[in-house]
C-alpha cells in the first residue's frame, strides 16, 4: 500500500505544534484539509507534485481559538454607532450625530462600546447626550461590557420607563436626584428597552455574519465558542452552516432558559459539521465589575451600599440546577457567567451538586470570565474538573479602576497563575465585542497584565496553549483542532518571528500575522 503524499510541505519554520509529545518541529505536510505529518524531515511524503514552501524562519501556530465570543453581535457592533471611539462627552455626541445624519427620522439606532473610564471625568453618558445628538430617535448604546446601556428619552418612553418604574429583578434603572431616569439601564433593565427594538432582517444578519467572519479571520481566529443570546441567531447560523457559508468554525451555546426549545430542536435533529457544532447551555449568575453588578462576597469599596446583584436567571437556582443536570445527562455542557467572588463560589456549588447527582463523566463545565476567585475556591476548579474560561483583555481594562472598586481584593483578581499552579485548565477568549478578538493582544495581556498584579502573569508558551489547544479542549474539539499533528484539520497561522519576543515587548505589536489557513487553504483578505 503506497504512502499518501503531501500536497504541500512547509519547511524551515518554527512550528509550535501544541502537541506535548513533540511541541516544536521545522516542517509540516498537508493533504487536502488535514495535516499529514509534522517533523524535521518529511521528504518521504514528497513526490514530484508536492509543493515545497519555505517559511524562512517564520512561526507557525494552530489557528487561534477564541473560547468566548458573541459572533453575530460582534459583526453588528462594527456596523453600528462606534461609541468606543469616544473619550469625552463632546466626542460621544459628535459620533452619534454623524452616524444619525443619514438615517431616517425616528428610526432605531444602536451601537455601543463606550467606557466611562475613558472619559476625563469618568461620568456615565446621559439620555440628554443622545437627545442632543439625534433628537427623536429611539436609541440604545451599550457599555463595552454589555451589562449597562444608555437609552434616549424616546427609547425610554417606548419602554414605558419613568420615575415610577421599579427596578426589574436582576437589573437597575439609574435615576437622578429627582428620581428621573438618567438613561442608564443595567443588566436586566437593558431588556426593558431591548425588547422594543425591531428584529434584525436576514439581510442585516448576513451583513453581520460576513463582517464577523472577515474580522475574526484577519486576526487569525479560525474557531470560536459562540455564546448565542438570541435563538433567532441560532436558527440563522444553522441555515448558514447547511448552505456552507461559514468560514469560521463555531461551537455554539444557547441560553440556559431556552433549554425546552433546544430539546425539541435536538429531538428533531440539528445540522452539525466541521464548521458548526452545538455544545450546550450558557447561563448568567451576575453582571460585570465596571457596572457594579458583579456579585461580591462583600460590598464594593466605593459603593458600600452594594455588593452587586444576581442576574435574573439566578433567581431560581433550583431551576438552573435541574436544567443543567438534565442537559448533562444528555451529554451537553453548561457554561456559566460568573465574575464576582460570590458568583464564582455559587456557580461552583451548583456544578458540584450536579456532579454529585449525575456521577463522574467528562463533562467540562466552565465558569465564563472567572475574574475574582476567592483563594478558598481556586483549588475547586481542578477538584471539580471545571474549566476557567478567561479573557486577559478584561484584566488589562480592569487594571484602570478595579483597585478603587475592590481594594485589597484585587490580590485575587484574574488569578491565572494561581489557577494554573492548582492544575486548573484555562481557556483564553476575548468576549468580543466586549474586547477585541485579537489573540496577539490577548496573549500579550496575559503576559504583561498592564503591570498589574504581575504575580498572576502567564508565560508565552502557556498563553499560546490556552488560546489554541486548551481552548479547543474547552469546546470538545481537541480531537481535530488546536494542535498541529497528523489527522487534525489544517487550520494554522503563520506569524512573524517577533511573536517569540512578546515577553519583552511592553506594547502589544501590530502586524505579526503573515498568513492564515483554514482547511489547508490560505484565507484571502
Amino acid at each position: 500500500m503506497s504512502m499518501l503524499k503531501a500536497e504541500k510541505i512547509y519547511t524551515n519554520g518554527i512550528i509550535l505544534t501544541q502537541d506535548g509529545e513533540r511541541n516544536q518541529v521545522s516542517q509540516m505536510a498537508t493533504h487536502g484539509k488535514t495535516i499529514l505529518a509534522v517533523g524535521d524531515d518529511l521528504s518521504q511524503y514528497a513526490d514530484d507534485k508536492t509543493e515545497s514552501i519555505d517559511l524562512v524562519g517564520s512561526i507557525v501556530v494552530p489557528g487561534f481559538i477564541d473560547a468566548h465570543v458573541h459572533f453575530l453581535w460582534g459583526g453588528e457592533t462594527l456596523l453600528t454607532i462606534p461609541a468606543h471611539d469616544a473619550h469625552s462627552k463632546a466626542e460621544f455626541i459628535d459620533i452619534v450625530r454623524k452616524f444619525a445624519a443619514d438615517r431616517p427620522a425616528g428610526s432605531w439606532l444602536k451601537g455601543g462600546g463606550w467606557n466611562e473610564h475613558h472619559f476625563s471625568d469618568n461620568s456615565f453618558p446621559h439620555r440628554d447626550w443622545l437627545d442632543e445628538a439625534a433628537p427623536g430617535h429611539p436609541m440604545l448604546l451599550t457599555r463595552h461590557d454589555g451589562h449597562s446601556g444608555v437609552a434616549s428619552s424616546t427609547a425610554l418612553a417606548l419602554a414605558g420607563i419613568t420615575s415610577q418604574t421599579p427596578d426589574p429583578l436582576g437589573g437597575v434603572i439609574d435615576r437622578d436626584e429627582n428620581g428621573e431616569p438618567t438613561g442608564i439601564v443595567r443588566d436586566a433593565a437593558i431588556d426593558l428597552v431591548f425588547m422594543h427594538m425591531p428584529d434584525e432582517s436576514e439581510s442585516e444578519l448576513m451583513k453581520n455574519l460576513e463582517t464577523s467572519q472577515n474580522y475574526l479571520l484577519s486576526r487569525g481566529v479560525t474557531s470560536v465558542g459562540d455564546m448565542i443570546y438570541d435563538m433567532n441567531h441560532f436558527h440563522f447560523l444553522q441555515k448558514m452552516a447547511r448552505e456552507g457559508l461559514l468560514r469560521v468554525r463555531i461551537s455554539g451555546y444557547t441560553p440556559i432558559l431556552k433549554w425546552k426549545e433546544m430539546k425539541v430542536l435536538l429531538k428533531d435533529g440539528i445540522y452539525e459539521d466541521e464548521f458548526f457544532q452545538y455544545k450546550g447551555l450558557k447561563g448568567f449568575c451576575d453582571g460585570s465589575l465596571g457596572s457594579h453588578t458583579a456579585l461580591m462576597l462583600k460590598a464594593y469599596d466605593d459603593s458600600p451600599e452594594s455588593a452587586g446583584i444576581y442576574d435574573s436567571q439566578w433567581a431560581d437556582v433550583s431551576l438552573i440546577q435541574e436544567t443543567m443536570a438534565e442537559a448533562d445527562k444528555m451529554g451537553y455542557q453548561s457554561v456559566i457567567h460568573a465574575i464576582g467572588d460570590r458568583a464564582v463560589r455559587e456557580v461552583l456549588d451548583v456544578f458540584e451538586a450536579v456532579i454529585q447527582e449525575n456521577g463522574p463523566r467528562d463533562r467540562r463545565f466552565r465558569v465564563e470570565h472567572a475574574q475574582h476567585i476567592h483563594p478558598q475556591d481556586q483549588s475547586r476548579f481542578a477538584d471539580l474538573d471545571v474549566i476557567a474560561s478567561v479573557q486577559p483583555a478584561h484584566c488589562v481594562d480592569d487594571a484602570l479602576y478595579a483597585d478603587k472598586l475592590l481594594g485589597d481584593r484585587c490580590d485575587y483578581a484574574y488569578p491565572f497563575q494561581s489557577l494554573k499552579q492548582a492544575d486548573a485548565v484555562l481557556a483564553f477568549g476575548s468576549d468580543w465585542p466586549v474586547s477585541p478578538a485579537d489573540p496577539i493582544a490577548t496573549i500579550h495581556g496575559a503576559i504583561h497584565r498592564a503591570g498589574w498584579h504581575m504575580e498572576e502573569a502567564m508565560g508565552l508558551n502557556d498563553s499560546l496553549e490556552a488560546h489554541t489547544h486548551l481552548a479547543a479542549y474547552a469546546g470538545f474539539r481537541e480531537h481535530d483542532l488546536g494542535i498541529l499533528k497528523a489527522g487534525h484539520l489544517a487550520d494554522f497561522v503563520i506569524l512573524d518571528s517577533e511573536f517569540l519576543k512578546l515577553e519583552s515587548r511592553v506594547e502589544s505589536p501590530d502586524k505579526l500575522i503573515l498568513k492564515i489557513f483554514v482547511n489547508g487553504k490560505e484565507v484571502e483578505e
